[in-house]
Parts: structure tokens; sequence; C-alpha cells
């Protein structure tokens, strides 16, 4: 079955679908153990789709076949780079600086020079663990979606192989630090920017939750990867790399922040988490965001869009961990003028009219990333006044992107709904 969207005249696209979650139905259903995402929209998501709910039915059915995919992936390992780290334990993580090219006026290409925005092949191949801890990331992330939204043991199973390989067997597991990250040839062997490299694992946070139910994972197994990040926390916190990213203050900065309270609520540090939430409304917030919504340090990029989008990613998930330990950053510094709001506010025009996007972005408006940050934020601030519209283009742009199951559009209007009509074509 496919799916055809009609319009009255002027209307444009509400896929706001008022009836897609039936009243007093959500709430029945088990709740996932989970930290990033959200278990009431996760359960409301689930909910539309066993009543047939069309505009979920796209990423759904991208969700079965990703995972079809994912199946097939080998159990995935820091051992299995092919250049050895300066420490000489292949256990130890290793990625190369993705924007550092040789430099061709020097005969070894010595040292690296810097082109922003442009991503080294070399520095995504085999050789080094970045491309392979976000294929692993995304792998366990989609078995763990699939477990949730269809119920098949299966995938939990295979997530629960990929979590052993990465994180506790003896043979395979990757140490808990990023000593030798992001290193510049001819310049160091890591740095405390390559800490951004675990950004996705959050995704293995909640997935390990999300299986936990199935009894794929031991009581032991379940321990040893709590205290896989209860090391790797302490090595963020306490190693050089670690204080210098602490300490930026542009995306960089966001996303340690991020992953630190993601892992400190995984591993019961709700005063860790606390304390960095609390933090952040300075460090972050503060500086990041002007009061029209700007953010200067990702609009010097070369991708400014996609950096302004990818920052309010990490700003968005720590609003949504602060729901949980007490620290509100939806409203902050104050409920009538909010910083993410602000700063969603002032990107969205630019996705109903990409031309007009004032700065350099070589790879024009990044609609997959500003989904996730949009959704989040209609759900914390409500719809804007052109929300049918921004709705209709991404919907357009991505339609089967999970992120419509992570946070599923539910709060239309009763006139927003009958501007809909989805029709079923045989």
């Amino acid at each position: 079955m496919t799916i055809r969207l009609g319009w009255l005249a002027g209307a444009g696209l509400c896929l706001l679908q008022w009836m897609i979650v039936p009243a007093g139905h959500a709430e029945t259903l088990p709740a996932p153990t989970v930290y990033t995402l959200d278990p009431q929209a996760l359960a409301q998501a689930k909910n539309a789709l066993a009543h047939d709910a069309p505009v979920l039915l796209p990423a759904y059915r991208k969700l079965v076949s990703d995972a079809g995919r994912a199946m097939t992936v080998a159990p995935l390992s820091v051992t299995a780079k092919g250049i050895m780290p300066p420490s000489g334990d292949k256990h130890d993580y290793l990625s190369m600086a993705p924007y550092w090219w040789p430099d061709a006026t020097r005969p070894n290409g010595l040292p690296y020079m810097r082109r922003d925005g442009r991503i080294n092949p070399s520095t995504k191949n085999n050789d080094t663990d970045s491309r392979r801890i976000e294929t692993f990331s995304d792998t366990v992330g989609t078995l763990g979606m699939a477990y949730y939204f269809t119920g098949e043991r299966r995938y939990a199973e295979r997530a629960a192989l990929l979590l052993r390989t990465w994180f506790l067997d003896p043979a395979t597991r990757m140490n808990p630090n990023l000593e030798y990250a992001q290193a510049v040839m001819g310049v160091n062997n890591g740095r405390g920017t390559g800490i951004i490299d675990t950004r996705h694992f959050w995704q293995v946070i909640d997935t390990i939750g999300i299986i936990t139910p199935a009894g794929v994972l031991s009581d032991d197994e379940q321990a040893g990867l709590k205290r896989w990040f209860t090391d790797y926390t302490h090595w963020m916190m306490s190693s050089k790399g670690g204080r210098d990213e602490a300490a930026a203050t542009n995306n960089h900065g966001s996303y340690f922040d991020e992953q630190l309270v993601n892992q400190a609520r995984y591993i019961g540090d709700d005063a860790l988490a606390r304390s960095v939430l609390s933090e952040a409304q300075r460090k972050r917030y503060d500086v990041q965001i002007r009061s029209d919504g700007r953010q200067p340090l990702e609009l010097v990029r070369t991708r400014a869009f996609h950096y302004s989008v990818f920052n309010l990613q990490a700003l968005t998930r720590m609003a949504h961990y602060g729901q949980a330990t007490g620290v509100d950053l939806w409203a902050y510094p104050q409920a009538s003028k909010a910083a993410l709001q602000t700063a969603v506010d002032y990107l969205a025009p630019y996705v109903l009219n990409p031309s007009t996007w004032p700065y350099t972005d070589i790879q024009g408006v990044a609609y997959a990333d500003f989904l996730p940050v949009y959704l989040q934020a209609r759900r914390a601030y409500g719809p804007p006044a052109d929300d049918a519209a921004i709705v209709k283009t991404l919907f357009e742009r991505v339609p089967a992107a999970r992120e419509w199951l992570y946070w599923p559009v539910t709060g239309a209007s009763h006139a927003d709904a009958q501007t809909a009509q989805i029709h079923p074509v045989q």
C-alpha cells in the first residue's frame, strides 16, 4: 500500500494527524527504559501503527528494511582496524580528524592542513574506527527500535551480540577511552575534539534499556555495560582531552555535556547529570544562542545551517534530560522567550525558503538534521503559526525518516485535521 496526500485549496500539508493517538490507548502500552528518546512518544507511535496510521508507515517500513540489513552486519570491534594506535593496543579507539588533508606543498604531506566542511575520505575507511563506531551505534539502534516496534526477539538477540562484542568480550572490547581520537597527522596523536565521535552512543544506551525485557543480556552483562560507561565517564571527566572538550564553547562543548549527562543518567549518577545541566545554562545556552536565535559560533562554518542544527540536536537532548532531573532547559532563561525556542524559530523559515539563507552552507539546508530538532521543539512549545507548511516540507523531503516514529506529530486542531485527506492507493 502507498499513500497519496490530497489537500483542500490553500490548506497545505497537515501531518498533525488528529487521530494518530486515540485517547486512552497509548498509556496502556509498556514504556521502554530510554533516556534520549521519550517512552510516551514511542508508545504513541506504536499505538498509532497498531491503528494503521498512514503518516508513520513510510518510517516504519524503512525501519523494518533497515533492520533486515542490520541482522546481516557482522559483529563490529575496534580490534578490526588496519592501523595500530600509538599505544600498541588495538583495543584503543583510533580516528583521524575528518577535515584535515595532506599539505600538497610538502613532499610527505605533513603536517596536515584543515579544510573545513570537506571530509578527507581516508579518515573514513577501515584503517581507523570512526566509520566503524558510527555503523555499530546505528546498527544497534536500528535493532533496538525494530524489537520495540515489532516485538520480534531476534532483533534483540542480534543487538545483544553486537553489544557483547564491542564492550564486553575480552578479545574484542573497546578500552573505555578516546586518547587517540581525531588525530591530526604530523601534529598530534589525538585530541579532545575526538570525544564527539561517541555522540552516537545514545542509541546504544537506549537500546540496552529497550531490549532488557527480552532477557537477552544476563545480569552480569548488564553490570558489565554499566561498568564500561562508568569508566568512560570517569575518563571523560579526568583526562586532558576531556577537560579540553568540556571547555569548548561551540557544538563540541554541547556534545561533551550531552554525552556526559546521558551516561550519568544511565549509570545512576543523577547528581552529576543535574550539575552538568545546571552549568549548561551559562556555558552553553547563554554563550551560544543570541536573543534573535542565531548561533554565531556555528554560523562561521562552511556548513552553517547544518552546524546550527547539529548544535541544537545536542541542546534539545539536554533539555529532554533536564525534564527527568529537575533542570528546566526548555524554558531557559524564561518561558516567554526560551533560548531553544528562539533558536528553532530562527532556522524554521529557511526550511520553507532555503534560497534566503544568508550564510554559507556548501551542502544546502539540512532537512533531515532539522527534523528531530523541530519535532521535539514542537512537542515542547506547541506548533507555530506556519507549522503545517513546515511539516509538509519536511515530510516531502524525508518521509521515511525514523524521527517520525521517535517524535510522532500529534497536536492538530480539528480544523487542521479536516484539511488532511489521506487515501490508500491499491
